[in-house]
């Protein structure tokens, strides 16, 4: 898919499709995409993990920077941003709603997805999502409790399943991550690879030629970390704790910019928990952006929303680090 914006970027989800990614013997470490040096990907000894990302093209090309041990990677093409005004679709970010919740019948049967198995979820007519000329919808994709190791497909509602994936998850665990997919026939479709899951999905914006906002990359740099103090007053979030970012002005971000793209990473959790992300100044949505057990650091990127110039983190449960980086942002 084509969407303009200020500068040509490229959109790639890395995942570990079929195979174990995970082969070095360090604990864990950190991809980077790009010439920035600040973590695109986290991800733990052994462990296939996912990350969907929005790379600066430079000579036609993005680079990817493994910091530890050997790692095997697959990187799907989503699309691309271009400088042409005239082509492709804009982006409207809406405040993000659930559209998905197979643990209560929420846009689709109350079951769990069996393997091999696809849900097909209306997005357009939505929520505040158009019925017409919807081209792609932006997610955060949950796995909830799956049974077995195995991945989610995203892809167009009634088109041929691609050999790609978005969401890889392991037994037992909640995983979640940012997904871009296009929109045929007002829906998407997601299938299940194996075991049984429970999905989960929260749209944060569509794309359409009637769209709003344009996308304009940063070099990527922290807005947010707890642990220094950087973005925020220093220490941890606590249970039922909100971090309120300034965005607006810092990094070339405008004051009119419409939404952010960050990098967000939760570090040193004490229970497990997820935090969500949405527009400062708005009532907190029934949302999730990451999802974690105690101990773990989890990365992926999120797409929010930007009222008065900021936005706003909130942890559910324990203790946590909380780290941003800009990756880029949208504008009217």
């Amino acid at each position: 898919m084509q969407f303009p914006c200020s500068t040509s970027t490229v959109r790639h989800r890395l995942r570990g499709g079929r195979r174990p990614v995970r082969r070095g013997q360090a604990p864990g470490g950190h991809l980077t995409a790009g010439q920035a040096g600040l973590p695109s990907l986290t991800f733990g000894a052994h462990r296939t993990t996912a990350n969907q990302l929005t790379v600066p093209v430079v000579d036609g090309k993005v680079d990817l920077r493994n910091d530890t041990g050997t790692v095997d990677l697959v990187a799907d093409l989503a699309g691309y941003y271009t400088d042409a005004a005239d082509q492709g679709s804009a982006f409207t970010p809406i405040t993000p709603a659930r559209f998905l919740d197979t643990r209560d019948g929420t846009g689709a049967p109350r079951a769990k997805v069996g393997a091999g198995q696809s849900v097909s979820l209306q997005v357009a007519g939505v929520k505040g999502v158009p019925a017409d000329g919807v081209t792609a919808v932006v997610m955060n994709l949950t796995a909830v409790s799956p049974t077995a190791t195995g991945w989610i497909t995203a892809h167009a509602d009634g088109q041929p399943l691609p050999a790609t994936s978005n969401l890889n998850f392991t037994a037992g665990r909640t995983i979640a991550n940012l997904v871009t997919v296009p929109v045929v026939n007002g829906k998407v479709d997601l299938r299940n690879s194996a075991g049984t899951v429970d999905l989960i999905a929260d749209v944060a914006g569509y794309y359409s030629a009637a769209g709003t906002s344009t996308f304009s990359p940063a070099t990527p740099q922290r807005l947010l970390d707890t642990r220094n103090g950087t973005g925020a007053r220093q220490g941890t979030v606590g249970a039922g704790g909100i971090v309120s970012v300034q965005v607006g002005g810092v990094g070339g971000v405008p004051y009119g910019a419409t939404a952010v793209l960050l990098n967000v990473t939760v570090t040193d959790p004490t229970d497990t928990g997820y935090l969500t992300a949405y527009p400062h100044g708005t009532d907190r949505p029934g949302t999730s952006n990451l999802n974690w057990t105690p101990g773990q650091t989890v990365s992926h990127q999120v797409l929010v929303p930007v009222v008065d110039g900021r936005a706003v983190f909130y942890n559910s449960t324990g203790t946590v680090n909380v780290t941003a980086d800009l990756t880029g942002w949208f504008t009217a």
